[in-house]
């Protein structure tokens, strides 16, 4: 390895020493459910020891910034330290799940932090839920309390005798409801900020997140301690990466060399703590991967402040960027659109913002060129993962983004490998199409519950992930198409099943189908296409609302369409949706109701 002083390192050679035998990142291999991976040597055995590790370093930097209010991380420690021990007096053992179901409260976070801390399982509900989803979710995940706010209380409360649920609530509106904790007195600090130091086995399950596969009801994803701590290390390892490659400071490549080569073998002298400190606007919601792992998780490690806003509005947004010197915003490509397409933009002082990336669904190239030309000084950048991967999959930033914008990146070294696999489960060599599949010590153990879904879904340590693309001669992925029948609503994953299965118990639908259209903001919209019963009628309002009555508002169909003959099929019997699509984009360019 050259000595730093002659300049950045190639790419190969910063990850070979930032992995190396005494680096922080030093891996090694383990045995994981039978199957072989690479993993950090020095890693935190549990989510605890990572939460830790803001205490130690960042205890003093600015942590959370909610409206007027505002916590250290060292507050937010203490906070969460009573939560804890507050679980424990309440008799939570390791291994019960608790479910959270809030807007993006300053709560959210000491809540998911105390359940991880001691050994028990976060189950991260659908905030937008409607009763019977949320219902669905606390029977399915077989969870003992649940942590609410008051619009979640309202939802959850009919069913509280039936599951046998413990609540605690946050912020409550009014008085708290009788048998119900409030969270406040729960978070009291008290003089012990030790959190309790019960041992966790590093491949026990920590959260379960649903997400919606391609039929029926959402699953539960199952993620251990290892899998979250080895996805966020991973992206910390990437990070790492631009400071050993790039020649813009080369004070900061040396000293990040002599880390990584001085023989640390620890991660308790973070680069990070000797950086200027860094603020994020959050604007998605913590039951995702890319709010709890990317924003929340991740400002662990680098003591970053983050913004929290009580929902997302894009002028609120650039007066908060602008008023907390934001330097990095992530979000869904609908989220940065808007922030791109604003008036508001050119008014705002942005001059401290140095990042605009995101993902969670297919962003426009155009978005690159945006970002150049109207925040200048900030790189563009996204990346790919799933709730099944814990979010980790690869990244693409800077330059090589703006090279390559239809590409999400490279996998992220050194644990996560992709590979391209056809039908019959064979590796692809460079530009064939085929299914992406991933392996690393990140991906989930399971789907809860759902045997047969994970079977199909991991095999031998690889996620099959339903996304079609494929990898360049230099490692690079892109993404050209789904296998799974999902939409994918301005981030939001969706069901094509799980509304079918609505529209059928509407008595006038004799067959239906949900699919897609394409959509200028969202990326993608619901649409539904129905061949009613003979004699019935039904108008696409009756139909809304139907579903409306049943699920979230953001999976009720943008429109809905009257077949007047059944459903088209293909060969094997299956609906058409491809037809369908067309036949809905075809209408909606006509811009005038009719029949497909």
């Amino acid at each position: 390895m050259p000595p730093p002083s002659t300049g950045p390192l190639m790419r190969d050679e910063a990850i070979a020493l930032l992995k190396s035998d005494e680096s922080p990142y030093e891996t090694t291999t383990a045995t994981i459910n039978g199957v072989e991976f690479e993993v950090f040597k020095h890693a935190p055995n549990d989510m605890r020891g990572f939460f830790n590790f803001s205490n130690t370093h960042f205890a003093d930097r600015e942590f959370l910034v909610y409206e007027d209010e505002r916590l250290t991380c060292g507050e937010a420690h203490k906070q969460r330290v009573a939560l804890a021990k507050s679980l424990q007096d309440l008799g939570v053992q390791q291994g019960d799940r608790m479910a959270v179901a809030m807007r993006n409260y300053p709560e959210y976070c000491m809540v998911v932090e105390a359940i991880l801390s001691i050994g028990a399982v976060a189950v991260t509900l659908n905030s937008w839920w409607k009763q019977e989803e949320l219902e669905y979710g606390l029977r399915d995940s077989g969870a003992r309390f649940i942590f609410v706010d008051h619009e979640r209380w309202l939802r959850v409360e009919p069913y509280l005798d039936l599951l046998d649920l413990g609540v605690a609530i946050a912020r409550p509106d009014g008085d708290v409801p009788e048998g119900v904790l409030n969270l406040a007195d729960l978070m009291e600090p008290t003089a012990d900020d030790r959190l309790p130091d019960q041992p966790i086995d590093t491949d026990s399950d920590a959260i379960i997140m649903y997400t919606s596969g391609s039929t029926g009801h959402p699953k539960g994803v199952v993620m251990t301690h290892r899998g979250i701590i080895s996805a966020l290390l991973g992206y910390s390892f990437t990070g790492m990466l631009p400071m050993l490659i790039q020649d813009d400071d080369a004070d900061l490549r040396n000293e990040v060399f002599k880390w990584a080569k001085g023989g640390a073998a620890s991660m308790d002298d973070p680069i990070a703590a000797r950086l200027p400190a860094m603020a994020l606007l959050v604007t998605v919601p913590f039951f995702h991967v890319s709010g709890l792992h990317t924003m929340l998780f991740l400002s662990y490690r680098s003591g970053r402040k983050m913004v929290l806003m009580y929902k997302w509005n894009v002028e609120m947004a650039l007066e908060l960027a602008e008023k907390e010197s934001v330097t990095t915003i992530e979000g869904v490509p609908t989220i940065i659109g808007e922030i791109l397409n604003s008036p508001d933009l050119p008014k705002r002082d942005l001059g401290a913002l140095v990042r605009v990336s995101g993902g969670g669904a297919a962003r426009p190239p155009k978005h690159v060129k945006l970002i150049q030309e109207r925040i200048p000084q900030a790189q563009p950048g996204t990346g790919y993962g799933m709730t099944e991967t814990n979010a980790i999959t690869s990244v693409i930033s800077g330059e090589e983004y703006i090279e390559r914008p239809s590409s999400v990146g490279r996998a992220c070294p050194p644990l996560v490998s992709v590979e391209i696999r056809d039908e019959q489960g064979n590796a692809l060599g460079p530009n064939e199409e085929g299914e992406i599949c991933m392996k690393s010590a990140a991906n989930m153990r399971c789907y809860w519950n759902r045997p047969d879904a994970t079977a199909e879904t991991l095999q031998d340590g690889w996620i099959f992930s339903g996304d079609i693309g494929h990898l360049d001669e230099e490692g690079y992925i892109f993404i050209t198409g789904r296998a799974k029948d999902i939409i994918i609503r301005g981030g939001e994953n969706i069901a094509c099943g799980e509304i079918e299965n609505v529209l059928y118990e509407h008595p006038s639908v004799s067959e239906a189908a949900a699919h897609s259209a394409p959509d200028e903001r969202l990326g993608e919209i619901v649409c539904a296409t129905v061949f009613l019963k003979e004699g019935c009628s039904a108008t696409e309002e009756e139909i809304q609302d139907h579903v409306r009555s049943k699920l979230a508002t953001y999976k009720v169909p943008s429109h809905v369409l009257f077949a007047d003959g059944p459903l088209p099929r293909i060969a094997s019997g299956k609906v058409d949706k491809r037809a369908l699509q067309q036949g809905a984009i075809d209408w909606l360019d006509a811009k005038k109701p009719g029949l497909v």
